[in-house]
């Protein structure tokens, strides 16, 4: 969701820059694996481009497999190193590197934001992501555990079996009451929780090395960009912090200083930051107004009714929360609420006739919301229903992804799982030409097939709550 274009211009826009419209731009992923970023987005996406380069052979092939059975022409995964390889000066509106400047040789980084800059657009922005310091010192104590005990072992599933040995070693023998165990443990215990492709890649590769964001922020500036803002606008924020200590950040006039000293008291230990060209002059101070130009999506709810002095309490599912007593405020949160998870324009909330202090209320509210992570922006927000229609329809990668695992793809770029076989089967049926009585004649031959029968009400009854569930997940297309 963090690398997604509709993501990458919301913040642009927010910063003061003029970025392509997500639906009709041009995306680069350099490190591009078998394309599982760029697939999704070439789908919701059909009048962008999307090129991707690896040196991976065996996962672009993949990729290139995915491609073709979903007949998408508006994607192009290249098997070759990004070093070898020239773009054409500003060919591109974003550009997207996850996973791979931690990950490679010093040489390599330097060419990644070379091309970076070479690449983009006037008004483009580049996503970097990287493992970041202090907190990464953690993280490289546990990964030089792993390497030591791994060092003889030179097959990869091999390595990964004798790295998931020693994590439960460690985790058994290091004494509860010791601090370096305490430190340790959640590290370990993480690292146990992730696949076997992301212990290899991260904890077990040759090279992986944390910067610290004053060093990526540097390193970048002498390719020609600078520092836009974090993929999550969230985590840019001091809301965590004591009052009297983000009070001091807040009086740190260097934007990079100030996420440097925040960074320290996090105890960050990644980054997904955002880079555009040095030579435009950012709004470092994002402006309530800009918020009319982008639409609005939150899962939040209120808690309760009012309270004595007539505030609600939005609450979302991470815990973060807003409190407020504004009469269009609190209209806007409920409806944006209610279209879940679904998107609304911003301006579509403002009601004709508002003053301009009642809208720059709810435009504040909005930003602050943002910031809390209670609420998401969007600058093209996903184009899916929360009403199945008649002929409801999941998405062909969806569709897809269903026939072989329990993992698929929404709409909003984020991966879900369907639990049973019997919902991986009706997402596979949902290719918008069958209408509920052919959706449930399909099931039951289904069902029947493997020996198992439902009645014909409760079929019908079970259908319709798996078809509201999967709008519910961001699964039917609008």
């Amino acid at each position: 969701m963090q690398t997604h274009p509709d993501r990458l211009a919301t913040l642009a826009t927010l910063f003061g820059l003029r970025p392509a419209p997500p639906e009709r731009c041009r995306v680069l992923e350099l490190g591009c694996g078998d394309g599982g970023n760029l697939v999704p987005m070439a789908l919701a996406l059909p009048d962008s481009t999307f090129v991707g380069i690896d040196v991976a052979l065996t996962a672009t092939a993949r990729g290139q497999g995915l491609v073709d059975a979903l007949g998408l022409g508006n994607v192009t995964l290249l098997a070759q190193s990004f070093e070898s390889w020239w773009p054409e000066p500003e060919s591109f509106d974003y550009v997207i590197a996850h996973g791979v400047y931690s990950w490679v040789a010093p040489a390599v980084r330097d060419r990644l934001l070379a091309t970076c800059r070479h690449a983009l657009a006037d008004h483009g922005v580049a996503y970097v992501s990287y493992n970041a310091l202090p907190g990464g010192r953690v993280r490289e104590a546990l990964r030089d555990m792993l390497r030591f005990h791994t060092a003889e072992v030179a097959e990869p599933a091999e390595r990964v079996v004798q790295g998931r040995a020693l994590l439960r070693f460690l985790l058994e023998g290091w004494p509860a009451e010791h601090d370096f165990a305490a430190v340790m443990r959640r590290q370990a215990e993480g690292a146990l929780d992730r696949g076997d492709a992301s212990l290899l890649h991260d904890d077990l590769a040759e090279v992986n090395e944390p910067v610290y964001f004053h060093e990526l922020v540097a390193h970048a500036e002498r390719h020609g960009l600078q520092y836009l803002a974090e993929a999550d606008f969230f985590e840019m924020q001091t809301g965590v912090l004591s009052e009297a200590v983000a009070e001091t950040l807040r009086g740190v006039e260097d934007p990079i200083r100030r996420e440097q000293y925040l960074d320290f008291l996090k105890g960050r230990m990644f980054r997904q930051t955002l880079l555009c060209r040095a030579e435009h002059e950012l709004d470092r101070t994002p402006r309530p107004e800009i918020v009319e130009r982008l639409a609005v999506s939150t899962p939040a709810r209120a808690r309760g009714g009012p309270d004595a002095e007539g505030a609600v309490t939005f609450e979302g599912p991470t815990g973060s929360t807003l409190a407020t007593d504004h009469p269009l405020v609190r209209a806007a949160l409920e409806r944006v609420a209610d279209a879940w998870p679904a998107a609304v324009w911003a301006r579509e909330l403002i009601p004709t006739g508002s003053s301009p202090e009642d809208r720059a209320a709810l435009g504040d509210a909005l930003l602050r919301s943002y910031a809390a992570n209670l609420v998401q922006l969007h600058a093209h927000p996903p184009a899916l229903t929360t009403t199945p229609g008649e002929t409801p329809e999941a998405s062909p990668l969806a569709r897809h992804q269903a026939r072989s695992g329990d993992m698929v793809t929404n709409l909003r770029h984020v991966s879900v799982r369907i639990e049973d076989d019997l919902g991986r089967e009706l997402v596979t049926l949902l290719d918008g030409t069958r209408d509920r009585a052919a959706l449930a004649a399909d099931l039951a031959r289904f069902l029947r097939a493997r020996g198992e029968r439902l009645a014909e009400a409760d079929l019908h009854a079970g259908l319709d709550r798996s078809l509201q569930g999967l709008a519910t997940l961001a699964l039917l297309r609008s």
